[in-house]
């Protein structure tokens, strides 16, 4: 078939329209989300990268690609960037911790061709915040589903290391309709802690990407192969109230604590924050 012809009738459909097996159209979508998964075995030294993405309706689907083939195809995919996928595996999310509420993943393989696309029409969704109020009341939350949240910081305690875990954990509370206890593990530390402790008057709002909650707990952790043994440490220590706990990958400030949250819950604003990698970002809202 004529290369030039293929390219023209290659079809993109949006994520909703996906049927498990092999796909060889495309879809069009923006990064909400890109990470390496660190390997569960020896076998797999690379270990994954996974993607968040949304497409033009705003439907959610995960996607993984091993991360030694991601290195050598030398590709570079920003968050919150557009790209075209095609040729992928479109197969049954059965992983525990899921970053949307759609049951399909997509694989990405040797063949998968990604290239990059502006769209100034293209939507940018890169949150769905849940309300604390929904959290603490239980309002169809899935202890499966990773959630967004946002909230000002009205108390946190200093780092402790959780040798079962090997690793650090920081306790802070969120607030807006509630109050929410939350939970920073490792790497994520460092880059809210100076802000912590920065002696500025100015209330400081954190936002919390991907969250993952527990009936008894929410974990967050820089990545989700520390999310079991997080999990079992904090319930072998359940005694009493239970907490909710989060971790995050944004944080900001605001110059007013009243109303804060009334101006920064609207969508236009929530979805015009930008992401880069997983790195802290301050933002300055008015």
């Amino acid at each position: 078939m004529d290369a030039s012809y293929s390219m023209s009738s290659l079809v993109y459909f949006n994520i909703s329209e996906l049927h498990a097996g092999r796909n060889t159209d495309g879809v069009k979508v923006r990064v909400i989300r890109c990470y390496r998964q660190p390997p569960f075995q020896k076998s797999d030294p690379d270990g994954t990268l996974q993607l968040v993405l949304h497409d033009e309706v705003e439907d959610r689907i995960h996607a993984t690609m091993d991360y030694g083939l991601f290195k050598e195809k030398k590709m570079d995919i920003v968050e919150g960037s557009l790209y075209k996928i095609r040729n992928f595996m479109v197969a049954h999310d059965m992983t525990t911790c899921r970053s949307t509420t759609n049951p399909l993943k997509l694989k990405l393989y040797k063949s998968t061709i990604i290239t990059p696309f502006q769209d100034s029409d293209f939507p940018n969704s890169m949150y769905r915040f849940r309300d604390l109020w929904e959290i603490e009341n239980d309002i169809n939350i899935d202890n499966n589903q990773l959630l967004d949240v946002i909230g000002r910081v009205v108390s946190y305690q200093k780092p402790t290391f959780v040798a079962k875990c090997s690793t650090r954990r920081m306790d802070f509370t969120i607030a807006n309709t509630e109050k929410l206890g939350c939970s920073l593990w490792g790497d994520y530390i460092d880059p809210v802690l100076s802000i912590f402790e920065k002696e500025d008057s100015k209330p400081l709002i954190i936002c919390i990407q991907f969250g993952k909650i527990t009936r008894y707990r929410a974990i967050l952790a820089p990545t989700l192969d520390v999310v079991d043994a997080v999990n079992d440490y904090m319930i072998s220590k359940m005694s009493g109230d239970c907490h909710k706990y989060y971790s995050s990958n944004t944080v900001c400030r605001s110059d007013s604590a009243g109303d804060m949250l009334g101006d920064v819950h609207t969508p236009e604003f929530l979805n015009s924050i930008k992401c880069s990698g997983s790195e802290f970002q301050i933002m300055n809202l008015i």
